[in-house]
């Protein structure tokens, strides 16, 4: 419980002192749970309280000394302050409450702009201050934060903006409300450099900052219970007809809708932003993995489609969380579409690949009961996030690896009003046009179209016990024989294994599996897995980027067009159906059949599409010319 309204107003707005506990304004008592903080470490430090976590109220300075190694930050731009452009009057004079609140404050403005390092990493920081009239952005605020991303990118190192801000600078008129625009186009320039943008929200965040530079970062975080959003809350219930909810308006609410990447506590802040930056930062010297040594698994054996299907279905089978924790170090995830959602069956984030970056993007599978599809069911919220890390892999200049495992794409119908075709359309538009290599990774169902959207890849690998099926076996029987109970016959019939989708080129390499399914050992699982990977990303890394765009091109445009394996493929096909039981009885030939066996034989061609028609010895002179070419062998 609050031990009195004085209290609570003379810590939340607090601004003085510092983190050492000397400040006369330090609490005996937290304000929310009662917890004595006399002897907490981390109260002193963070001014976190150990028992419910509050975050109470720090300076743009402390916020700064918390981030920063000792001794290595250097203000820039501290000289610059405003100059009362439209001559404000009101009861006071702008000039006068710009004076008296640099006093009180000891800034001169409400944004501190300066260099630092962050766990040895370099960087540039900006950050605002609630104490200077609300952390609103006037002319000098504008103006440092775009001096801010200017020297990130003449440093190239990334930019860190930790915002607290709200309202708007009323005493500089409509030149206070220019500075959205002139923040906006700054970070954009910083965009272009390929330099990480990383934007720390704090408490409260609203107004113009909000809605412009603060929201353009690459990556949101924000405290826990920051009060945050483009209107101030107390806008928001004068318009609303009902009480808001009680976590409403926070962070944890714009986590949930997809707004935020995440919510992370003050004392994990630092080791965050480290992380990221790790992994984002452009290399002075490029990584390049090496392909390991020793021979390329392949499976000992064969297994059978519906022995395929039932261990790609088993309850405990590794999920894509359970291979990133063992493959990917140093994961750090990210979250959201920026639009509405956050589809948690996606998993995106960032990773080192035996010691380079890469960008991962996931299916996470939904436990079921064994036998049935395993989940999970994407929705356009899940596409949209892949589409936004694969942008962000674009703009580092990192491989993209993808982890598939999904029934399908969810056919209800508040996916289809959230635009569910449009989603899966463009995902699939922008994988096959990303100017970094791609691998993608089938682990157990790469089920109908969300399995598809994601393996638009320069390299397809796939687990020996995984399948790759345009349709479930169950809904196939009850199409093909209107029998469900054949199942195991309509998997033999979709040629769903991993053999079969070598055999047919639409994937590369089968993964082996331990003996009885990855279930039985995750580990051997994994470490296989991630020697595949090595070897896939070294076997495109090397290339340039026209290159890259026009081999996988050419392997979609290609795929399903008539060649001599097509031609057997098919035969073998037609044998097998002639040998089939039609209605009980086995086809027998009509007279005119035995005719037209007796006619001579003319050349036949062969129509694989609607309006394509190619000679059956051109066709085959096109593919031996495409196995003879050359393959790439680049390091």
């Amino acid at each position: 419980m609050a031990r009195g309204l004085t209290d609570v107003l003379s810590v939340l707005l607090w601004r003085r002192g510092n983190l050492s506990g000397q400040s006369s304004l330090a609490q005996e008592h937290c304000l929310v749970c009662d917890a004595s903080l006399v002897e907490s470490t981390l109260y002193q430090q963070a001014r976190v309280c150990p028992q419910c976590r509050f975050h109470y109220s720090i300076t743009a300075h402390e916020r700064i000394q918390l981030l920063a190694d000792p001794k290595t930050f250097k203000e820039k731009f501290r000289t610059i302050s405003s100059i009362d452009p439209l001559a404000f009057t009101g009861k006071i004079t702008y000039r006068s409450h710009l004076y008296n609140t640099q006093r009180n404050t000891g800034l001169t403005e409400a944004a501190v702009v300066g260099q630092c390092k962050i766990e040895g990493i370099s960087i540039v920081v900006v950050a605002l201050d609630f104490s200077f009239l609300g952390g609103s952005m006037g002319l000098v605020v504008g103006e440092k934060v775009a001096l801010a991303c200017e020297l990130a990118s003449k440093k190239r190192v990334p930019l860190i903006a930790i915002v607290t801000s709200g309202g708007a600078r009323l005493q500089e008129g409509a030149l206070s409300l220019m500075q959205m625009a002139k923040t906006a186009t700054a970070v954009n320039a910083l965009h272009r450099k390929g330099l990480p943008y990383i934007a720390v929200f704090a408490n409260p965040t609203t107004g113009q900052s909000f809605a412009s530079f603060a929201n353009m970062a690459d990556v949101l975080l924000a405290e826990p219970g920051a009060l945050m959003g483009f209107a101030p809350l107390r806008i928001l219930q004068e318009m609303a007809d009902q009480p808001l909810p009680v976590d409403s308006h926070t962070a944890e609410s714009h986590l949930k809708h997809g707004m935020l990447d995440a919510v992370v506590d003050r004392e994990e802040l630092r080791g965050t932003l480290a992380s990221l930056m790790r992994r984002l930062v452009p290399a002075k010297t490029r990584v390049r993995l090496l392909r390991p040594r020793g021979r390329e698994q392949k499976p000992k054996g064969t297994i059978t489609a519906w022995e395929a299907v039932q261990r790609s279905r088993h309850p405990e089978r590794p999920t894509a969380r359970d291979y990133i924790s063992r493959v990917f170090g140093g994961f750090v995830e990210i979250h959201g579409d920026r639009l509405n959602a956050d589809d948690t069956s996606i998993v995106c984030g960032v990773g080192d690949l035996y010691g380079a970056s890469v960008m991962v993007i996931a299916q996470q599978r939904t436990p079921r009961p064994a036998g049935e599809p395993q989940g999970p069911y994407i929705g356009p919220d899940g596409f949209r996030k892949a589409q936004r890390a694969m942008n962000m892999a674009v703009k580092f200049g990192i491989p993209l690896i993808t982890l598939i495992d999904s029934a399908g794409p969810a056919q209800t119908l508040e996916a289809e009003e959230g635009g569910l075709g449009h989603a899966i359309a463009t995902t699939i538009a922008t994988m096959a046009n990303l100017p970094v290599p791609t691998v993608a990774v089938i682990l157990s169902e790469g089920g109908r179209e969300s399995g598809l959207a994601l393996s638009i890849a320069d390299r397809i690998l796939m687990l020996e016990g995984a399948i790759y099926a345009p349709v479930s076996p169950e809904a196939a029987a009850s199409v093909l024989f209107r029998d469900d109970s054949r199942a195991a016959d309509a998997a033999e019939a979709l040629r769903l294994t991993a053999m079969d989708g070598l055999e047919m080129k639409i994937i590369d390499t089968v993964v082996p599996e331990p003996e009885g399914g990855a279930h039985t050992d995750p580990d051997a699982s994994a470490y296989t897995l991630e020697r595949a990977l090595v070897r896939a990303v070294v076997r495109v890394q090397g290339v340039t980027v026209g290159r890259l765009l026009n081999r996988r091109h050419k392997r979609f445009r290609n795929k399903g067009e008539y060649t001599t394996y097509y031609q057997r493929f098919l035969t073998r096909e037609v044998e097998t159906l002639e040998g089939y039981e039609v209605e009980g009885e086995k086809g027998k030939k009509s007279k005119k059949d035995k005719k037209e066996e007796k006619a001579p034989k003319e050349e036949t061609k062969l129509i694989m599409f609607p309006g394509v028609s190619e000679d059956a010895e051109d066709a085959e002179t096109v593919s031996q010319e495409d196995e003879g070419a050359p393959q790439d062998t680049t390091p």
